[in-house]
């Protein structure tokens, strides 16, 4: 099930939705602050990740395969 907060967004469409400059994003990606990733050169992160970024919540690991209980992503 696909809901907003797990869409995929390119670096414009996370500028969009924080109202900053790509490059502004572009720097909390390159400085790990805001979670993502490059793929094929141009970076990627989700929705969920940018706002438990402005939050100031930490990510959540998604899924526990092992059983345990989920830990906070570092």
């Amino acid at each position: 099930m696909n809901t907003m907060t797990d869409t995929v967004l390119t670096l414009d469409d996370a500028a969009k939705f924080l109202k900053v400059s790509p490059e502004t994003v572009e720097g909390l990606l390159e400085g790990e602050e805001l979670p993502g990733r490059q793929i094929g050169g141009e970076w990627r992160t989700t929705t969920r990740a940018v706002i438990s970024f402005v939050d100031g919540v930490p990510l959540q690991v998604a899924c526990c395969t092992s059983g345990a209980c989920c830990t906070t992503a570092e």
